[in-house]
């Protein structure tokens, strides 16, 4: 159990860390001309951000006993 605990873990850091990577890419493209590669890769970063979120929080339910997806709905 604590491998997987650590394997969820690191997967909320990793989602951490690719918003704060989205987040300063757009910081760093502020005052610059709107460009479409700018808004494809912003939102090409979020996306897979959320993917990486969504994925944490996934892992992390089924980990715990006696809890069912189906309950939270």
């Amino acid at each position: 159990m604590t491998t997987n605990t650590r394997r969820n873990v690191r997967a909320f850091v990793l989602a951490g860390l690719s918003l704060l990577f989205a987040v300063a890419t757009g910081v760093q493209w502020l005052g610059m001309p709107l460009r479409l590669v700018h808004l494809l890769t912003i939102m090409g970063l979020s996306m897979f951000t959320g993917v990486l979120w969504m994925q944490a929080v996934s892992s992390t339910r089924a980990e715990r006993p006696g809890k069912s997806d189906a309950s939270a709905a």
